[in-house]
C-alpha cells in the first residue's frame, strides 16, 4: 500500500484518518457535480480524484463506452492508461473489457503472471504496467470503466478496492448526468441551427416554415448528411 499522505500508521486503525479520508472522498464527489461544467471536465475531476484517493494509484483513466464493448480513452492522467486502452481495443481483451462485460471490479495484482488475457498482459508489461484496478461505472447500464494503474506489482489491496468502488459509484452518476447535459446542449444547438436555416430559406425562396423545413429534410436525405449539418451549410452560406 502506498503510504503517501496517510503516513506510516495503518489507516484501518486510525479513526481520525478514516474520517479525513471519507471526507475527502465526499468532497471529490461534490466536485464531480459542481465543477464538471461539461463531460470532459467531469471525467478529469474523476481521474484526478482516483489518483489522489486510491492507495497505490500512480495514474488513472476512463474507458468511456461507445457501443457494445467498444470505448473511447478519456481523461488519462498520464500516457499509460491511454496506451493500455488502445492495446485492449486491438486485442479485444483485458481488464476494462472484462469489467464492462461482467459489470464488476477487476484486479490485476501482478501483470507479469496474469493469465486471463495473454495477448494483452504480455504487451502491457512491456509498456510498464505492474498492477491495475478496473472499476465499472454502472447505473443500470454500463457507461465505462474507471481504471487506475501502478508500475509496481501488488500496488492495490482490499482497501484500494473499497475506496475505488465508492468513488466509482459517485463517478457513474456524475458521468450519466454530464452526458445528459451535453446531449441537451447539443440538441438545443441543433434546434437553433435548424431554425436559422429555415428562416434563411423562407426569406430567400419566399416559402413558409413548413416548406422550408421540408426542403432541408429533402437535402439531408438526398445527400445522406445529418439535418443539423445541412442546416449549418445553409447558415454559413447565408452569412
Amino acid at each position: 500500500m502506498a503510504v503517501g499522505e496517510f503516513g506510516d500508521a495503518d489507516p484501518m486503525h486510525d479513526d481520525s484518518c478514516e474520517v479525513r479520508l471519507w471526507g475527502r472522498l465526499d468532497s471529490a464527489a461534490r466536485r464531480m457535480y459542481s465543477e464538471g461544467t461539461c463531460l470532459d471536465d467531469t471525467l478529469r475531476v474523476i481521474t484526478s480524484a482516483a489518483v489522489d484517493l486510491i492507495p497505490g494509484a500512480e495514474h488513472a483513466g476512463i474507458s468511456l463506452r461507445t457501443s457494445g464493448l467498444r470505448f473511447d480513452s478519456r481523461a488519462a492522467t498520464g500516457r499509460l492508461p491511454t496506451v493500455l486502452d488502445t492495446l485492449q481495443q486491438e486485442t479485444g481483451e483485458g481488464p476494462c473489457v472484462e469489467s464492462m462485460q461482467e459489470r464488476g471490479t477487476v484486479l490485476v495484482d501482478d501483470m507479469r503472471v496474469e493469465k486471463r488475457w495473454p495477448n494483452f498482459a504480455s504487451e502491457a508489461v512491456v509498456l510498464g504496467a505492474g498492477s491495475l484496478l478496473a472499476l465499472c461505472l454502472y447505473t443500470g447500464d454500463v457507461h465505462g470503466v474507471l481504471h487506475v494503474h501502478s508500475s509496481c506489482p501488488g500496488a492495490f489491496d482490499h482497501r484500494s478496492v473499497d475506496i475505488g468502488t465508492r468513488l466509482a459509484t459517485h463517478a457513474a452518476i456524475a458521468v450519466i448526468a454530464a452526458s445528459r447535459e451535453e446531449q441537451l446542449r447539443s440538441a438545443l444547438a441543433s434546434r437553433d441551427m435548424i431554425g436559422q436555416a429555415t428562416g434563411i430559406l423562407m426569406e430567400r425562396f419566399e416559402v413558409d416554415a413548413d416548406e422550408a423545413f421540408a426542403l432541408l429534410r429533402k437535402l439531408s436525405q438526398e445527400r445522406n448528411v445529418p439535418l443539423r449539418r445541412i442546416a449549418g451549410y445553409v447558415v454559413d452560406a447565408g452569412r
